[in-house]
This record gives C-alpha cells, structure tokens and sequence, in this order.
C-alpha cells in the first residue's frame, strides 16, 4: 500500500508537471504570436503613412510650373533665417509713427489670432 501511495504521488507529479508545462508554453506561443503580429501592423502603418506624405509622381509638368503671371509685381522673398545680413551703404529705412502705433499692432494681433483660430 505504500509503494502504491509513492506511486501515485509520482504519477500525479508527472502529470501536474507536464500540464503545467503545456499552459506556460501555450502562454509564451500566443505572446509571441501577438508580438509578431503587432509588428507587422505597425510596418504596414508605417508604411502607409511614409507612401501618402510622400510627393505625388504623377502630377503634370505644367502643375508644378510656377508661371509668372501668378507672382504678382509686389510679392518679394521671405527673409531667411539661415543667411546673416549684410551691411549696406545706406541707411535702413524708420519705422513710421502709424506703422508704430499700438493700435496697429493690436489690430494686427487681433487678426492674427482670428486666422490661427484661437
């Protein structure tokens, strides 16, 4: 009776083990089922994204033209913040007392703020 005792804590031992076992490895597969399926979604999103905020190839030659009767006579360059100023022999020009004026430059603001929406 004994022996049968050791016998069946033995057998129930194996058999814990090797259900024990089988959920553990079962976990680790669907973890690692789910990892590689999260990182395929994420190269498919991302690829996605770079192809649409990509230039477009097929767009026309004469679309992306700039004619000259779009630049109208008034329009100059903006200033660029990567090129320093260069000293000139004349003096720069004064601000004007309109331009100065406090009232102007809350209009401006005002505006400003209704362009950007806030």
């Amino acid at each position: 009776m004994r022996l049968f005792k050791l016998v069946a804590i033995a057998a129930g031992i194996l058999i814990a083990f090797l259900v024990v076992g089988s959920v553990i490895g079962f976990v680790i597969h669907a973890v690692t089922s789910l990892v590689i399926a999260a990182l395929v979604v994420g190269a498919i999103v991302v690829a996605i994204k770079v192809a649409r905020s990509g230039k477009q190839i097929s767009r026309k030659r004469t679309e992306r033209e700039v004619r000259d009767s779009d630049v109208t006579e008034h329009s100059r360059p903006l200033p660029r913040a990567d090129v320093e100023p260069v000293a000139t022999s004349y003096p720069a020009p004064r601000p004007t007392a309109a331009a100065a004026s406090s009232q102007d430059i809350d209009d401006e603001l005002a505006r400003l703020k209704r362009e950007m929406g806030s």
